[in-house]
C-alpha cells in the first residue's frame, strides 16, 4: 500500500506543478492482451524454513502464456505521459518441480505500475509513445507450498522495471485506439505462506514478462 500511495502522490504532484503553459489533459483506458513469460518460475523450486526450523517446499507456477486486462489512469503534459497502470489475471497453471505437467493449481497474478512515456509526433492524431515503468507485482498460487504432508497457498512478491511502447490514433479529440507492448523484468524478493509467514528469498526469483495488447483510451 505504501508503494501504491507513493505512485499516486507522484502522479498528482507532477501534474499539479507542471508549468501552466504546457498543454494538459487526463485519460482513462481499458484494454486486453496476451502475456508470454519465462524465467526462474519455470525452472526453480525453493525451500524455506519457519521459525521452528521446519522446512517448507514451495513450487512456483510454470507461467507460460497468459491473458490479462490492462487498466490505465494518467495525465498528458505536453508531449509527456505519466500514468498509473493495473493488470490482474487468474488462471490454472502447472506447478514447477513435479515429474509432469499434470499437477496444476489456480494462480492469481497482479501488477501495479507507474509509466513514463514520451510521445513522438505530438500533438498529431497519430503518436508513438516510448518509455519505462516501475512496478510492484504479486503471484499467489493455491496449494503450492508443502510441509508435514499438508499443502498451503504461496504468494511471491517483488518489484519490476519495464520498457513500454505504444501507438495512439485519435479518432476524435477524446477517443483513441492504443496498441501496446510492455516488457517487464521482475524480481520476486519475498514469499508468504500461512505456515512460514513472510520470508526473504536468499536468491531472488527472476521472471521476464512480454505483454502485447490493445486498449481504448478516453481523454478529457
Amino acid at each position: 500500500m505504501r508503494k501504491l500511495a507513493a505512485i499516486l502522490i507522484l502522479l498528482a504532484g507532477i501534474s499539479a506543478f507542471a508549468d501552466d503553459g504546457w498543454a494538459r489533459s487526463y485519460f482513462v483506458s481499458a484494454g486486453f492482451g496476451a502475456v508470454g513469460s519465462r524465467g526462474d518460475f519455470s525452472d526453480r523450486t525453493i525451500t524455506i524454513a519457519d521459525t521452528a526450523g521446519r522446512k517448507e517446499k514451495v513450487h512456483a507456477p510454470d507461467l507460460g502464456f497468459l491473458a490479462s486486462p490492462d487498466f490505465t489512469l494518467g495525465a498528458n503534459i505536453g508531449e509527456f505521459t505519466l500514468s498509473f497502470n493495473f493488470q490482474i489475471w487468474n488462471s490454472e497453471q502447472a506447478l514447477n518441480g513435479f515429474s509432469d505437467d499434470s499437477h496444476k493449481e489456480n494462480s492469481l497474478l497482479w501488477r501495479i505500475s507507474m509509466e513514463f512515456l514520451y510521445n513522438f509526433f505530438w500533438p498529431e492524431d497519430f503518436q508513438i509513445g516510448l518509455g519505462a515503468s516501475l512496478s510492484y507485482a504479486a503471484a499467489t498460487t493455491d496449494n503450492s507450498a508443502f510441509i508435514d504432508g499438508n499443502a498451503y497457498d504461496a504468494e511471491f512478491m517483488g518489484s519490476g522495471f519495464g520498457l513500454v511502447a505504444n501507438a495512439k490514433y485519435y479518432f476524435t479529440d477524446n477517443i483513441a485506439i492504443v496498441p501496446f507492448v510492455k516488457i517487464y523484468e521482475n524480481w520476486y524478493k519475498n514469499v508468504y505462506t500461512k505456515e512460514s509467514e513472510l520470508c526473504d528469498l536468499e536468491s531472488y526469483m527472476w521472471q521476464t514478462f512480454v505483454f502485447a495488447g490493445l486498449s481504448i483510451q478516453f481523454q478529457f
